[in-house]
């Protein structure tokens, strides 16, 4: 079953001098399976939605429900926020990655269990885990950080701009992860970065100014952007391709990585 949301908006600081609206009448079904990218500017909304999705704070008004329960932090809905690997403060890898799982009702072994298994499924060595947060590298912190979420077993999974301040490497590695990951829990991924929608996302929804202006998939959202002259928000690989489709050209102007764009240029006859 979805996530489904309905209604739903959003004040800040209600009948205050500061009121602020960041969601209007927000209506989106997330289909379990696979990875959900959420794309928008700053302010479009984005992470207060997040926020809501994770049971973190109750919406003003409308309705979020999960497989038809309310979101339960931990339970069936985990998030990870942007640079989590500033919020490491034990001693080790170890003792921070119980602190999540302690109120869980585990036994120490189960907990042992679980932290090693999400270990495995982020990559990362066992070893790591008697290491210092502080000797760690910030893209292995946050696979770290991941693999704590993933610990708790949730069957969707929040990842607010979880390359930000990465090297290329570590970004590239992080996605790569991601992709793996989303077998087996449902990533609802958010991004400013479209050519990472574009790259990771099954389908996606556009955020602006509050509201969903598009919901869909990467090639229909090409299609709606060429239709609403927003054309110049695409990556520059799309508005290339679409440069060339408008010379003649037969190519696919909603290619989603560099190898398929060259591939497609490299097989097109010129008229």
């Amino acid at each position: 079953m979805p996530v489904t949301i309905r209604h739903l908006t959003h004040i800040y600081d209600v009948d205050t001098p500061w009121e602020i609206k960041a969601l209007d009448r927000i209506d989106l079904i997330i289909m379990e399976g696979g990875v959900f990218g959420l794309v928008g500017e700053m302010g479009s909304g984005k992470s207060t939605l997040a926020t809501l999705v994770a049971g973190l704070e109750n919406p003003t008004y409308g309705k979020i429900t999960i497989d038809g329960n309310s979101p339960r932090p931990g339970v069936n809905v985990g998030i990870l926020f942007q640079q989590p690997e500033d919020f490491f403060f034990e001693k080790t890898l170890f003792r921070d990655m119980v602190s999540v799982l302690k109120n869980k009702g585990l036994t120490q072994e189960e907990i042992k269990l679980q932290i090693h298994s999400s270990l495995d499924m982020v990559g990362l060595d066992h070893q790591i885990l008697d290491m210092s947060p502080i000797h760690l590298n910030r893209g292995t912190l946050r696979l770290a950080a991941f693999a704590s979420v993933l610990a708790m077993r949730p069957k969707y999974l929040i990842l607010d701009e979880p390359t930000a301040s990465l090297d290329p490497h570590s970004r590239n590695k992080v996605i790569e992860i991601i992709n793996k990951v989303s077998k087996d829990v449902t990533i609802i991924y958010i991004s400013h970065r479209l050519q990472e929608i574009a790259a990771i996302s099954d389908h996606m929804a556009v955020m602006e100014q509050g509201r969903i202006a598009f919901t869909g998939i990467w090639q229909d959202y090409v299609r709606w952007a060429v239709e609403q002259n927003k054309a110049g928000d695409l990556p520059v690989l799309n508005q290339v391709m679409i440069g060339l489709q408008h010379q003649g050209l037969d190519v696919d102007p909603a290619v989603n990585s560099l190898e398929l764009a060259v591939e497609q240029v490299l097989r097109v006859k010129v008229p």
